[in-house]
């Protein structure tokens, strides 16, 4: 494929698609939802030889289109340098395995829907995918705003797609104030820039900047960190995403959580490292620490309310919360890091490869799962684990594809989670030894929680996985469960090969980081500080500057846990006992069921205790006796957790503005002039105030 010509072919895919789901549907619903998802296939494919393209090609390579004239104030183009290649490469392989798995998904799940819906599920699919990826190529912030919010307006499409009960109009409702609330931020950030460089493009905004003053600069940046933050849902913005990610078709849970929280992020490091950096010197002080210290808390906290969860789906979106706070630690730690002395920039190097890998990382193995527990909803329409269990003799190629994806997610070797978690903890150890006092009791408490982060994933996985897909089926539905379709594994499949690939050869994704590293730290590209060699090994260029280097060999783990696999399985068939007696497990001569086997519930009460302060539990115990009150015939436990973020933060907010509107409603008296003068007053006060401005 003509790289030059990939993003007008991306462009056409995506159109195409949107435009043939809404003819195609007078015809037949089926129909237009096959040609949208391969209009959508076309288009994520031609996304990766796009960014692959510019990534393997000539150092420094930038792809530049300008666009239609639109508007007489602004020049709209399209800017594809390392950083955008690179986010749309992750944006186009998790699109891969959607495309391909969502039109039997969707027909397996809702079986009963109308040309209508079916429609608008591929014109928003086409949309959303098609904003994503040109978001991540704009060239100029009206571009950018654009697809930002045909993003948003998309998913929300989406979201609200398959509505049966009301709860998904609930979430999506939700969904759309928090990100409006963050575009609104954005605004604000973009228009300060804009109004100073009397132009829309990038490369004035960037010029523009140069003349800020540290305080307008810091401003600025925070606006954009907090319109960023309510998109990627960081504590304590992330209250929309456990309801609106488990309300989507499984598919698009897979590319909201894998791919549009990695947007939020692309448009960080845009603004921190390219539109408002200073010419010369380390960024501000306060970014970065902000940045450390708002992706610890959001580690820590997405994965202890994850743990908590007993619907599939709603754990797997708060563990989006946990992995993005790991890829906010690494950006945190490359904000301190950049422009320092020493052995500082070859870390901070480090660190922005963590966080740029870990970024590719989290889609494969969430994109997985989310797949994988849409495979589960389709055929058991349950997504309660407590309603499930056994799966895995029923859905044997589901159940190894989300083990494999739950190994990913917990940081165990040698899959691909491992490696990035492993680079961050060695930037965070590697910064330990360059601060003192405070600052380096932060970066070890970080490290300390990012320890803790990992011990729980691992925990919570081995939950999720045990009781939905082992012991015995909990319910009918889990017991008559059969295997998804060929489509359905095969997009798993293709995230699952990701995760392997990433893992036991990762050095050679380092080719990939050269062009992002270098295009926002302006020094080294990743393979020269972390050497490419097939196995994971930081270079020698940190030792020389002081700071030891470890190394690890990645496929030498992964050869030695099959070797041992394999002697484990040869001496297991090798070996046979003299008499084999089958016999049921001995339960105190009752007959064993699905009530022996140990629930989620079960499973979280210790480490419901241990953070109760946290979790703020409530519990209902409903006791129905058998004439006596020493015999019981019934007992119903019910239990939650309350997100404290949403009960102190969002719900007095709720309750103010309330009390607020019901002031004003009292005050209002249906007199005309009343409410004129009230705009005159407001338009006075106004315009005083902006005369004392000026």
């Amino acid at each position: 494929m003509d790289v030059d010509s990939g993003p007008s072919l991306m462009a056409a895919c995506y159109g195409a698609g949107a435009l043939l789901s809404l003819l195609l549907a007078r015809w037949s619903g089926r129909l237009a939802l096959a040609v949208a998802h391969l209009a959508a296939l076309s288009g994520a494919v031609a996304g990766v030889g796009v960014s692959l393209g510019v990534l393997l090609g000539p150092p420094g390579r930038t792809l530049t289109q300008p666009l239609p004239v639109l508007f007489p104030f602004a020049r709209l183009s399209l800017s594809v340098d390392g950083l955008s290649a690179y986010f749309l490469l992750v944006i186009s392989l998790v699109a891969i395995a959607a495309a391909i798995y969502g039109p039997a998904y969707l027909r397996a799940h809702s079986p009963d829907a109308g040309s209508a819906r079916q429609a608008a599920q591929g014109l928003a699919l086409n949309v959303f995918l098609g904003c994503m990826a040109f978001l991540c190529c704009a060239g100029d912030a009206l571009t950018f705003l654009f697809c930002w919010e045909g993003m948003t307006l998309a998913s929300y499409v989406l979201v609200v797609s398959d509505d049966r009960d009301g709860e998904n109009a609930r979430a999506g409702l939700l969904y759309m104030v928090m990100a409006h609330g963050g575009t609104a931020l954005l605004l604000v950030a973009f228009l300060a820039l804009t109004e100073r460089a009397g132009a829309f493009d990038f490369a004035a905004l960037r010029a523009a900047a140069r003349a800020l003053d540290p305080a307008t600069r810091t401003t600025l940046f925070f606006l954009a960190l907090g319109g960023f933050a309510a998109k990627a849902g960081v504590v304590p913005f992330h209250v929309w995403l456990p309801r609106a990610h488990p309300a989507a078709p499984s598919h698009v849970s897979a590319l909201m959580s894998g791919v549009m929280l990695k947007v939020a992020i692309y448009g960080i490091l845009r603004f921190a490292f390219d539109l408002l950096a200073p010419v010369a010197g380390p960024l501000p002080f306060s970014w970065g620490w902000t940045v450390l210290f708002v992706g610890t808390t959001s580690a820590v906290l997405g994965v202890l309310y994850a743990l908590q969860q007993h619907d599939l789906k709603r754990l797997l979106a708060f563990h989006s919360v946990e992995n993005i706070g790991i890829i906010l630690i690494g950006v945190g730690l490359a904000m301190i890091l950049w422009r320092q002395d020493g052995a500082g920039g070859a870390l901070a190097t480090v660190a922005l490869t963590a966080a740029l890998l870990h970024t590719l990382n989290h889609a494969a193995f969430k994109g997985l799962l989310f797949l994988g527990a849409g495979s589960v909803l389709c055929r058991t329409h349950v997504r309660n684990m407590e309603e499930l269990g056994g799966l895995a003799r029923r859905m044997p190629w589901t159940a190894g594809l989300f083990l494999l994806g739950a190994v990913a997610i917990s940081a165990l070797p040698p899959l691909n989670g491992f490696v990035s978690e492993w680079l961050t903890f060695q930037a965070l150890l590697g910064s330990a030894t360059r601060f003192h006092g405070p600052a380096g009791l932060v970066i070890v408490f970080s490290a300390a929680m990012l320890a803790l982060t990992g011990g729980l994933a691992a925990a919570c996985f081995v939950k999720a996985f045990g009781v939905t897909f082992l012991g015995r089926p909990r319910t009918p539905h889990a017991e008559h469960a059969t295997e998804a379709p060929p489509s359905m594994i095969a997009g798993m499949v293709w995230l699952g090969a990701l995760c392997v690939a990433l893992g036991v050869a990762p050095g050679y994704a380092m080719r990939l980081l050269d062009a992002p590293t270098t295009n926002l730290l302006h020094g080294p590209g990743a393979s020269v500080v972390v050497t490419a060699r097939g196995p994971l090994v930081l270079s020698t260029a940190l030792t020389s500057s002081g700071t030891n280097g470890t190394a690890i060999s990645m496929t030498m783990v992964a050869a030695l846990l099959i070797a041992l696999a394999a002697i484990a399985w040869v001496l297991r068939r090798g070996w046979q006992p003299a008499k084999r007696r089958v016999a049921p497990t001995w339960t105190c001569g009752m007959r064993p069921t699905a009530r022996f086997d140990y629930t989620a519930t079960a499973f979280a009460k210790p480490l419901r205790l241990v953070f109760e302060a946290l979790y703020h539990p409530r519990r209902e115990v409903t006791r129905e006796t058998a004439g006596t009150p020493y015999v019981f015939r019934r007992i119903h436990y019910a239990g939650e957790v309350v997100d404290l973020a949403e009960t102190q933060i969002y719900h007095r907010v709720e309750r103010d503005i309330a009390a607020l509107s019901q002031a004003i409603r009292a005050k209002s008296t249906g007199r005309i002039y009343g409410y004129i003068g009230f705009v005159l007053g407001a338009l006075f006060v106004a315009l005083l105030l902006s005369g004392l401005g000026r």
